[in-house]
């Protein structure tokens, strides 16, 4: 019995040795010659610039490069909105590798003139075709300069892939109907335009301000239409949400 006491009591000091020593070893910090704390004059990589994080993104664009006369469109009013999820990993100090997910959208407003036959050759008052589609894009990540609490000045280098599960061609005409002032019609999922879209980007980011263009090789038209190609660059802002 007294032997069984002993242990007891064993325990119970250990016991309260452990917890004498758990406070003490919390505050027994490691100290520079000037006794000041380096723990506290460390600065911790937080938010953006830990070495993993993730992020909602929202950007807006414009579509790029060259049209034919049966296919063009009008400049600065054919746009793109994206809006997405971004991961990103840290591989070293000075790179990242990550992906992103998201809706992309895009509106061809197509020029009307006598030239035109993409996606037939009527003329309307107004004509655009749109894309939607959901995508992944993975990237390697180039950082130029590292910020704390920042995700820096960096480049992007990536591709993307997407299912395009929605697709629209709209009219507008003018004084058809005598009891309206304009008349709209509808197209949805058109037979003529692809299901997948697949391309590569670049991006130029300071912090959560991001420069972006990026260059569609998928075609959008299918091989069946024969329809001449619309342009197939996209230039814009994305802009990360975050700290």
């Amino acid at each position: 019995m007294m032997h069984k006491n002993k242990i007891l009591n064993s325990i119970s000091i250990l016991f309260l040795l452990g917890l004498f020593a758990f406070p003490l070893k919390q505050y027994a910090q490691e100290k520079d010659e000037y006794g000041r704390n380096l723990e506290e004059l460390t600065l911790k990589k937080k938010g953006p610039n830990k070495d993993y994080y993730g992020h909602i993104y929202i950007g807006y664009g414009f579509i790029a490069g060259a049209s034919e006369d049966s296919a063009k469109i009008k400049y600065g009013i054919s746009s793109a909105f994206s809006l997405g999820y971004l991961w990103k990993w840290r591989l070293a100090k000075w790179s990242e590798v990550g992906f992103s997910a998201g809706y992309h959208y895009q509106s061809y407003h197509l020029e009307q003139d006598s030239s035109k036959t993409v996606p037939n050759n009527l003329l309307h008052k107004k004509e655009k075709i749109q894309i939607n589609a959901v995508e992944l894009a993975p990237f390697l990540r180039i950082k130029l300069r590292n910020r704390y609490h920042s995700t820096g000045t960096f480049l992007d280098f990536g591709a993307y892939a997407g299912y395009v599960y929605r697709t629209k061609q709209q009219t507008q005409e003018k004084n058809v109907n005598p009891n309206s002032k304009s008349t709209r019609t509808v197209n949805l999922n058109l037979k003529y335009t692809e299901e997948y879209n697949y391309g590569a980007f670049a991006r130029v980011g300071f912090n959560r301000f991001i420069l972006y263009g990026r260059y569609r090789i998928s075609n959008l038209f299918t091989e069946e239409s024969n329809f001449t190609e619309l342009p197939n660059l996209e230039f814009g802002l994305k802009i990360g949400i975050h700290q």
